[in-house]
């Protein structure tokens, strides 16, 4: 084991002798609590267009078929009465497992990791199972306006692109059990590839000796393997879409505006402290001052792969009546938000949300753990010390950042609008 340690951020980092790299970062939040995850870099955006079906359901396959010589019903009876819990994921640019355990059942938990990677197991009778049971929830779902309406807003922001068509029957009758199992071993085949992240209630000496038990023992074979870009781009220029279902007297807006994104701590603070801007402005007026609907959300999402990108998406629901003058008022107050400029009390006022709600975020290991494995997904750990210094982050916010977060962000030549209208009775 080859230990770096990065004092500025409390972290232990050691590089394993088949190449996996560990994270420790122990904390005192939670007694009991110890939370981690694992990472590599490829996820879906390695499978080859025949075998997408297979390898998009694949993390689902191997929680529903068990690990080792269990059976996911063995599985279940083993762990009654430990707190463990080790669960793969195959995202589109990464794949991985996260879980955790507390101090007692540590060992169990590293366990079930080691086999999740050499001995995931194919239950031919639990994947009928599960694609019985999807294709009855997916047939119902098909009828709900509230999933065609979030199905159409996903084609709309993907371009309709093959890979990010939802789910129905007609795929689940594409399923392959060999097609997913061989996907999942080929993304576990490699430790090297791995970052393992561990926060929580331990301490580096105690933890060591599962460490090199059950992490340094996976094979590795050095592939460095790494996603690649599928491309999937947000639309040019406006998209609007009208979904006609249902019979109940609501109509549902999303409005996302999307666009290349500057990934850093700066841009991703400045964009966090504009949308408070913006959602404290949209419940003023629509909720406050309009009643026009009972609650409006503002959420930015930001990643940093294939490409730097932003989404910012505006949601409510309303009277079908009033949906076409509550469009308009949005976007007046859009463009009001864009010409702001703030004070410097202003700006002092969203610096003390931002630090509050960082205050209640530091206290949860989760938060801890989402931060430090982000971070660590494509850098090593050089820059870890700011990445986790937020009140620094804030501090340097200023009134121009603010105000070009929402010039850049929204965008009005540039975004996807759909409606969901209730079908004439």
């Amino acid at each position: 084991v080859k230990t770096t340690p990065r004092p500025e951020a409390g972290i232990t980092e050691w590089t394993l002798s088949n190449g996996a790299t560990v994270v420790l970062k122990p904390t005192t939040l939670m007694q009991d609590q110890i939370l981690f995850r694992a990472v590599a870099r490829g996820g879906t955006s390695l499978a080859r267009d025949d075998e997408f079906v297979a390898a998009r359901v694949a993390d689902d396959v191997v929680r529903a078929g068990g690990a080792g010589p269990f059976n996911a019903v063995m599985l279940d009876r083993l762990l009654t009465g430990k707190a463990v819990s080790v669960t793969p994921f195959i995202g589109e640019t990464s794949h991985g497992l996260a879980g955790g355990s507390t101090p007692q059942d540590l060992e169990t938990m590293f366990q079930l990791l080691y086999l999740r990677f050499t001995q995931p197991r194919a239950d031919p009778t639990a994947f009928a199972a599960m694609a019985s049971q999807a294709r009855a929830l997916l047939a119902n779902q098909m009828a709900s306006p509230d999933v065609v309406f979030r199905q159409t807003v996903e084609a709309a922001l993907s371009g309709n692109h093959p890979r990010r068509q939802p789910e129905t029957p007609a795929t689940v009758d594409r399923w392959d059990l060999a097609k997913s199992m061989a996907f999942y071993k080929a993304r576990f085949a490699d430790a090297s590839n791995f970052t393992f992240v561990f926060v929580g209630s331990f301490t580096p000496e105690a933890i060591k000796p599962l460490v090199e038990s059950y992490l340094a023992s996976l094979p590795a074979t050095h592939a460095h393997e790494t996603w690649r870009d599928v491309g999937v781009t947000p639309p040019a220029g406006v998209v609007e879409k009208t979904v006609v279902k249902g019979i109940a007297p609501k109509s549902e807006v999303a409005i996302v505006f999307t666009g290349p994104f500057e990934y850093d701590a700066a841009h991703v603070i400045a964009l966090r402290a504009m949308t408070l801007v913006l959602q404290s402005r949209l419940f003023d007026t629509i909720r406050q001052e309009l009643g026009g609907t009972y609650s409006i959300e503002v959420v930015p999402e930001t990643q940093r792969t294939p490409r730097p990108e932003y989404r910012l998406r505006i949601d409510w629901t309303c009277d079908p009546a009033r949906t076409s003058s509550l469009v308009q008022r949005i976007f007046e107050e859009i463009e009001f938000v864009k010409a702001t400029s703030y004070s410097p009390d202003q700006v002092a006022r969203i610096r003390e949300v931002l630090r509050r709600e960082f205050e209640r975020n530091s206290q949860d290991n989760g938060y801890l753990l989402d931060l430090i494995s982000h971070h660590y997904e494509d850098r090593d750990g050089t820059t870890i010390g700011a990445a986790l210094d937020v009140p620094a982050q804030i501090a340097a916010l200023t009134a121009d950042a603010v105000q070009q977060a929402a010039r850049t962000t929204l965008e009005t030549t540039h975004y996807v609008k759909v409606m969901l209208m209730p079908e004439a009775k």
